[in-house]
This record gives C-alpha cells, sequence and structure tokens, in this order.
C-alpha cells in the first residue's frame, strides 16, 4: 500500500513537471466584481486583462495560505488597452495562490481576489 501511494505522488509530480515544460502551464482564470471583469494571465509575468470596465491601474498582492506566505503588493504597466502585465514575479512558487488584484479607474476602485493553481 506504501510503494501505490509513493508511486502515485512520483507520477502526479512527474505529470505536473513535464505539463509546464511542455507548454500545459497554468491555466487563466476569469473573475467578475460589481465594476470590473476581467482574465488572469497567469505566466512568467502574470498579465490581467480588463474585460469588461475601463481600469487605469492595477495591483497584484499574491498570497499562499497553506504555506503561510504572503507577498508584497506588485505594481503593473499597461501593455495594451486593458492589459495589464506585472512589473516583477508574482508567484515564487508552484502551488495555489489567492491573488488579489486591485483595479481603479473611471468605475472607481474595486478589489477582485481568484484562487490560482500555478
Amino acid at each position: 500500500m506504501k510503494y501505490a501511494a509513493v508511486c502515485l505522488l512520483v507520477a502526479g509530480v512527474l505529470f505536473a513537471v513535464t505539463a509546464r515544460w511542455f507548454g500545459g502551464g497554468s491555466e487563466s482564470v476569469q473573475a467578475a466584481g460589481t465594476r470590473y471583469t476581467v482574465t488572469v494571465v497567469p505566466a512568467d509575468r502574470v498579465e490581467v486583462r480588463v474585460t469588461s470596465g475601463e481600469a487605469r491601474a492595477v495591483t497584484l498582492a499574491a498570497a499562499m495560505p497553506s504555506m503561510g506566505h504572503a507577498l508584497p503588493p506588485v505594481g503593473t504597466v499597461q501593455a495594451d488597452p486593458g492589459s495589464f502585465v506585472a512589473t516583477q514575479d508574482v508567484f515564487t512558487m508552484d502551488g495555489v495562490w489567492e491573488l488579489s488584484i486591485t483595479l481603479s479607474g473611471d468605475q472607481g476602485q474595486e478589489l477582485i481576489t481568484v484562487t490560482i493553481l500555478v
């Protein structure tokens, strides 16, 4: 029984690693607040696409509650209209993260939180 559990654990790790190497990576996540709707693309530099509402500024703050990690907020730069890219790495390791996205614009300020598997 122990052997089977170890094999399953090794298989899971190998799957996660190879999926990342061959383009599986993390999937985008969509979320809606009352003022804005976003799609988060967790790449090397996290991208936030504002799909509803007109944001002028976006700030990201990541936390990994299961590990007790909380990182300082990260700024973004506007890459294209409605597309904001983090100015530095947001996630320090693989796992389940809570990403708090603060958006500001004509509709006011709003905080949207999403859970992302990296």
